[in-house]
């Protein structure tokens, strides 16, 4: 199994209506599952990050100053008709200081369909604007002996830090499901 996760996000700081900055991330999971009752045991072989931007406005670099995030494939989920896939990053809740000045910056990156520990927080707020971003196949598709889907959704989040800063995002997430059935 491959799990390959595209971000594209903008993000706001909350004090001007001019973009704070924006970041790319493409990462790949890959590893084997085993069918264990309704479930499945996940066998993790690798996981990388093959692309991590994150550019101020005026498109100058600041990925260095931002710690690098790590995907997981957390859970899947076997019922009677469809299998769900979970997953998270290592860290979720990105803070970074984006200049010697000491402004601080969060990216909030997706997971599903876990809740983080920011989102239960009243001032923590998520709303899909267009798409699907259950992770999801039918039961009945592990007949065959290759399955590829694509998972595509907008969504945008809000958070208000302890400073009363607000952070706002808008994120495109793609994600690439690839299963190949061994004999």
């Amino acid at each position: 199994m491959t799990l390959k996760l595209q971000i594209r996000a903008d993000f706001w700081d909350g004090q001007t209506a001019e973009k704070t900055g924006h970041y790319l991330l493409d990462a790949d999971w890959s590893g084997f599952l085993e069918e264990d009752g309704p479930d499945f045991i996940i066998y993790h072989l690798g996981s990388q990050v093959v692309r991590w931007e994150v550019k101020a406005p005026d498109g100058q670099s600041i990925a260095a100053l931002v710690p690098t995030p790590a995907l997981k494939l957390d859970y899947v989920e076997g019922e009677e008709e469809e299998i769900n896939f979970y997953y998270s990053f290592n860290p979720d809740l990105i803070n970074y200081q984006d200049s010697p000045a000491g402004h601080r910056i969060k990216l909030v990156l997706p997971a599903r369909p876990w809740s983080r520990s920011g989102e239960k927080i009243p001032w923590f707020r998520r709303k899909v604007i267009s798409g699907e971003l259950n992770l999801k196949l039918q039961r009945s598709q592990l007949a065959l002996k290759e399955i590829r889907k694509e998972f595509n959704w907008v969504e945008e989040t809000s958070l208000q830090d302890s400073n009363l800063l607000t952070v706002r995002q808008r994120s495109r997430v793609k994600i690439l499901l690839e299963l190949t059935r061994r004999q």
